[in-house]
């Protein structure tokens, strides 16, 4: 289980199972990164990980969810603090790199600020 901090160069992954998050010239639209009702929003991080391991984990999210993998929007840490937020690791049985972004705020339109401005630096990984 990886508890250990999440460092500011840290790079997150945050799985994207709708080809609707995705514009026609690749880039990620803001809807993967706003947080739905729990107010936090679930990441896997790359350290330790080689590139099948973070596929792994993606391939785990689409079959809980019932749903496709299509690729992966992946954001450096420092990006979430700079908005404001926090990442906090929260291993799981079968993701022992998955971590939470928390501290957003409790109204839609607050999040998808933060949204669009994390979406600025992501970088989509098709599968």
């Amino acid at each position: 289980m990886n508890t250990s901090p999440v460092i500011s160069n840290e790079w997150l992954a945050r799985y994207i199972l709708s080809e609707d998050h995705i514009r026609k010239d690749g880039t990620v639209k803001p809807d993967p990164f706003i947080p739905y009702k729990h107010v936090e929003l679930s990441v896997t991080r790359h350290i330790g990980l080689e590139e099948n391991e973070i596929w792994q984990a993606g391939e785990l999210v689409a079959s809980q969810r019932e749903d496709q993998l299509i690729g992966r929007a992946d954001i450096v840490a420092q990006r979430a603090v700079d908005n404001g937020l926090t990442v906090l690791p929260a291993p799981l049985l079968k993701n022992h790199n998955h971590a939470n972004i928390i501290g957003w705020p409790a109204m839609k339109p607050d999040q998808k600020i933060i949204a669009l401005e994390l979406v600025k630096g992501a970088v989509f990984v098709k599968r």
